[in-house]
């Protein structure tokens, strides 16, 4: 596996790998935290496609419980006793009901401070996981196997845990750093195609924000998708190879950690990463939760706030232009319905933003 840093200022240095059918060296890298116990959170999804990639860890020697464990309940450096919990897919396990129920699970499995909780899954998943994480024992630890290509290269580059209540969007959670972070990128294989343009759509709001490389890599690989020749050229399977997927996802990590290596908080030069969220939130809803695939949602917002942008006199038409054609490399394969209300709705948001936005300064 390749090796890399994961820098959030002065707040954390996590180390991180990325390979591909690395299972054996995923497990490798657990065991070697030497844990009285594994509490694997993942979702319905994962547990269906993936629910054996751990198998290995299965071979359960007795551990002790209390909060700090004991030497009688050390575990060998080849297995660790497991305990998994699996949660909805999606935001639904945001919520503060699943959280609760992590924390009761916790200490029903017998956890302690030497356990080790393991996020398997995708970005919802590792948010909410990461709140269960910074809260057992006042902050446990933790590691991220991220299962989606957003997770991989946009939610681990983030020290923000989160979950959603009372209707809105990641209003309660913190900032916590895994202990390692884990990635396999065989797992994109099995990704459908809603969930792998999602990953892909927040790489184009990084090609548009960071350009040179990362906009280079975004068009070249848009450029060499395959079509499942099973599916009769449908244009349903959208295809990326190992190579392709890997370059991506190192260039999506190292266009998040240039910035945050200075502001690991996201609360000044990191807002830029927000680029295209506020209305991609209000499409995700207005259409449904899931409808709208996150990522590309953000192109969406990216679209609206370049059109809105012109509209000021902030970008230039030419601009626009450049910018737009990038995001429609994405979004031609996955339009929304032009004809539906919720259309009607987002032109209406975009007329409203551009008439209440002040004036650009002379």
């Amino acid at each position: 596996m390749e090796s890399m840093q994961f820098v959030f200022g002065d707040r954390a240095s996590v180390p991180g790998w990325l390979g591909v059918d690395v299972r054996e060296e995923i497990t490798r890298h657990l065991l070697e935290v030497k844990p009285d116990r594994i509490l694997l959170v993942t979702d319905e999804t994962v547990e269906s496609v993936h629910g054996d990639y751990f198998a290995s860890l299965q071979q359960q020697p007795s551990a002790s419980t209390g909060e700090t464990g004991s030497d009688a309940g050390k575990v060998s450096d080849a297995s660790a006793e497991v305990s998994k919990i699996v949660l909805p897919c999606g935001d639904a396990c945001k919520s503060w009901t699943h959280l609760t129920a992590l924390m009761e699970w916790a200490f029903e499995s017998g956890a302690t401070k030497r356990s080790l909780i393991v996020a398997f899954g995708g970005g919802a998943l590792l948010n909410v996981t990461g709140l269960f994480a910074s809260m057992l024992f006042r902050g446990s630890k933790l590691v991220y196997v991220p299962t989606t290509l957003l997770a991989m290269h946009d939610v681990t580059t983030s020290l923000k845990t989160s979950i959603c209540h009372d209707g809105r969007k990641n209003n309660i959670g913190t900032f916590y750093a895994p202990l390692k972070i884990l990635i396999d990128v065989a797992f994109c294989r099995t990704l459908s195609r809603s969930e792998l343009f999602s990953g892909i759509g927040e790489l184009a709001k990084n090609a548009a924000l960071m350009g040179g490389k990362h906009a280079k890599g975004f068009r070249r690989a848009l450029s060499k998708e395959a079509v499942n020749g099973q599916h009769g050229g449908s244009g349903e399977e959208f295809v990326l190879d190992d190579e392709t997927l890997s370059e991506l996802l190192s260039l999506g990590i190292e266009a998040k950690m240039t910035v945050l290596r200075h502001d690991a908080y996201e609360r000044t030069s990191g807002m830029i990463f927000e680029y295209g969220h506020t209305v991609s939130h209000a499409l995700e809803k207005a259409y449904g939760d899931g409808v709208v695939p996150h990522g590309l949602g953000v192109v969406y917002g990216m679209l609206s706030s370049a059109h809105a942008a012109e509209q000021l006199g902030i970008m230039s038409a030419s601009d626009r232009e450049e910018h737009d054609e990038l995001c429609w490399l994405l979004l031609k394969r996955w339009q929304l319905q032009s004809g539906s209300s919720v259309f009607a709705w987002g032109r209406r948001l975009l007329s409203t933003t551009c008439r209440m936005a002040p004036a650009p300064a002379p």
